[in-house]
């Protein structure tokens, strides 16, 4: 964990948390040689750089931040006083409430990638890991960047969505598990995304849930020009459903080659969505065919 909370963001949001849970859950269900899990923590390392400066220090505030305009800071990215403002948050609140502030803001604003709530995610579930006063203060330290350059407006960016799109009437996994098969989008976003909301399905208002499933249904029909988000997936349906299957192409996906991170997210968000009981035949059909077909991409 002291690690995980070393690294950076690169480009916009940090991923290693969400990669070190994704890993973790990983190991419960493969058992393969510690060489192999080396290997794949490299692909944390090839996008996130490691930031060993404490900024927040253990006992220490160098000033008392405002509290009514915390969001204003946080806003505004007013760094490095922005550190502090979270901190104070931390120190004043409950963290539930502070992670409940953020998962209504997903529900508000539909973001391109579901970063916003996928990544969201992985720092409240990763709060409870957190053991030292070192780790608490790198992960107040991280999730600050994170929400500054994730919410408040910041480097929102959407696409419209496809003519023939139909609004559902009503909502439900199965709803979205089938559009999210239909267009899995870049590197598997749609189902890690899915993947990420369902696992805390039973800690947010049920209006919210429904929201976060309407916004993300919505994007797996935009309307992009760059192909790698939307990828042509050829699904056979004639895979062998069964964990020795999965294993292998996860496998595949995670061992024999290095691109990006998102191999980790992705093969882990596969077997989240394939080991749940209301999952179809076809639909784990499709999700080891999504796996294989990442698998083969050329590097991005």
């Amino acid at each position: 964990m002291d690690e995980v909370l070393s690294r950076i963001a690169a480009i916009h949001q940090q991923h290693a948390l969400k990669c070190y849970l994704a890993i973790e859950s990983l190991k419960a269900q493969f058992d393969w040689p510690e060489k192999d899990w080396l290997k794949i923590n490299k692909l944390i390392e090839l996008e996130e750089p490691s930031f060993d400066i404490a900024i927040l220090k253990p006992g220490s505030m160098p000033f008392e931040p405002v509290a009514r305009r915390r969001h204003w800071v946080l806003a505004h990215a007013i760094y490095p006083y922005a550190y502090f403002t979270m901190q104070d948050w931390f120190n004043q609140s409950d963290t539930s409430e502070i992670f409940s502030y953020y998962v209504e803001q997903c529900a508000e604003k539909n973001e391109y990638l579901s970063h916003n709530i996928s990544v969201l995610i992985a720092f409240k579930l990763a709060w409870p890991l957190v053991k030292t006063e070192k780790q608490k203060l790198r992960f107040i330290e991280r999730f600050c960047e994170f929400v500054t350059a994730t919410f408040y407006g910041n480097n929102h960016q959407s696409y419209p969505v496809a003519t023939d799109y139909n609004k559902p009437k009503s909502i439900d996994e199965q709803t979205v598990l089938a559009s999210a098969l239909k267009q899995p989008g870049f590197w598997g976003h749609n189902l890690i995304a899915l993947a990420s909301i369902l696992r805390v399905k039973d800690q947010m208002p049920v209006a919210t849930f429904q929201q976060l499933l309407i916004n993300l249904d919505e994007q797996c029909y935009w309307k992009f020009e760059d192909d790698t988000d939307k990828p042509q997936i050829s699904y056979a349906c004639a895979n062998h459903i069964s964990k020795q299957t999965l294993e292998s192409v996860c496998f595949e996906l995670l061992i024999n080659s290095q691109r990006n991170l998102h191999q980790i997210t992705l093969a882990e968000s596969a077997c989240y969505l394939f080991n749940l009981e209301w999952v179809s035949t076809k639909q784990k059909s499709q999700l080891i065919d999504v796996i294989n077909h990442f698998s083969k991409s050329k590097p991005i």
